[in-house]
């Protein structure tokens, strides 16, 4: 059985390699370029005004205070710009061009308004005072955003500054959640005795949305061979199927052996962890399928260990897997030593660092006591007993 280190090493060695494809520009946040972002034009595109105030000709205000005629206004946006000689000034505001004359602004706090037509400088500016020069920020043909880069907030608006209405980024898979069991009916309906409700599909096509992946949920498969076949079918037009239950060893869990009918290459099948030993990870072509436990906690702490890492990969980002982090644990923890455990716990910076609670659960069914938890606690497989005050290590479940 693969330890959590040799199996994760055995799926990103086999994920595709990331695809570019071309997005609106609205649709690119949070996604990772493909290809460097060039200016196409230099910013500032013109000498520009950093202050509300008089544009003038330096040599005319060496000394001050000194009166000035005006002969104009400029304001953002205008396309002309009056003509300066010496003695005159031009009004200005933030950000508009200067007239070609002139070389420097002086900040209207630094000015006395002697009359619509005359203003009078109380201090001397020098040459390029409160001006922008031309390409002085970023230079036409210069890179502004480079390949590999995450489009967030900022990006986007250097995107638009440079015309990228359409944006060159790494495809995300196209992504299938399959439910498998007898027991399971719809979230509307009330269970039998026997029965419980398609909570995985939920929890699933929400880890899916963290990632910016839509997800295709699939109605419940019954535990019936040609039923699975169909949806392992049905599934592989997709580039990323996911399985949820009916991968274990039991009678009645068909996943595993009609993958292998469908011609599905079983890199592994099993996994020295808990929760989630029973993990199933396949390849068929360039479709990669996972078969997921189908106890509600299994299910999500091994599509967090295992999903994620591959999908950001697949996606072209740097970091695959859940941030991890060191902190001081408050409470004891304990474990039956075996197997590498990803346990539940809360961990909160608190006093310049992060402090790390357990958080007891009645087994890998146990959703509601899981959903407190913001990070997982690891065990490792040796460990039996970690006692508070411990330094230890998490994986945190809400950092990206």
């Amino acid at each position: 059985m693969l330890s959590y280190e040799e199996a994760l090493e055995k799926l990103l060695g086999h994920i595709p390699e990331p695809k570019p494809a071309r997005v609106p520009l609205r649709e690119a946040l949070g996604r990772v370029l493909a290809a460097p972002v060039l200016a196409d034009s230099d910013l500032p595109p013109f000498k520009k005004s950093f202050v509300d105030g008089f544009a003038v000709r330096s040599q005319d205000v060496g000394q001050a205070p000194v009166k000035l005629e005006i002969v104009g206004i400029v304001a953002a946006g205008d396309l002309e710009q009056p003509r300066l000689e010496s003695g005159q000034a031009v009004q200005i505001m933030t950000g508009a061009p200067l007239p070609a004359e002139a070389d420097a602004v002086q900040m209207v706090e630094k000015t006395h308004r002697v009359s619509e037509s005359e203003v009078e400088l109380l201090e001397p500016v020098g040459p390029a005072d409160n001006v922008a020069a031309r390409g002085s920020e970023v230079q036409e043909g210069e890179t502004v955003l480079s390949r590999g880069r995450v489009v967030g907030a900022a990006e986007a608006g250097v995107l638009a500054t440079f015309g990228q209405a359409e944006v060159e980024i790494f495809a995300a898979p196209r992504v299938a959640v399959i439910p498998t069991g007898d027991e399971l009916v719809a979230v509307d309906q009330k269970p039998a005795f026997g029965q419980i409700r398609n909570s995985n599909a939920y929890t699933l096509w929400a880890q899916c949305r963290r990632l910016g992946l839509d997800a295709r949920v699939l109605p419940p498969v019954p535990d019936e061979p040609d039923q699975v076949r169909r949806s392992i079918q049905e599934g592989l037009r997709c580039d990323l199927a996911i399985f949820t239950g009916g991968v274990s060893m039991g009678e009645y869990d068909y996943v595993p052996r009609v993958l292998a009918e469908e011609d599905v290459t079983i890199f592994f099948h099993k996994a020295a962890i808990k929760p989630g030993k029973p993990i199933l990870v396949g390849k068929k072509g360039d479709h990669v399928i996972f078969g997921l436990p189908g106890n509600p906690v299994s299910a999500f702490v091994t599509f967090e260990l295992f999903v994620r890492p591959a999908v950001r990969r697949w996606m072209g980002f740097q970091r695959h897997s859940l941030r991890k982090v060191s902190g001081e644990l408050v409470a004891p923890a304990k474990q039956k030593p075996g197997r590498k455990f990803f346990k539940q716990a809360r961990t909160d910076w608190v006093e310049g660092r992060f402090q790390v609670r357990p958080i007891e659960t009645q087994g890998s069914s146990d959703l509601v006591a899981f959903s407190s938890a913001n990070s997982l606690l690891i065990l490792e497989a040796d460990v039996a007993h970690l006692k508070a005050g411990q330094k230890v290590e998490v994986l945190l479940l809400n950092d990206e």
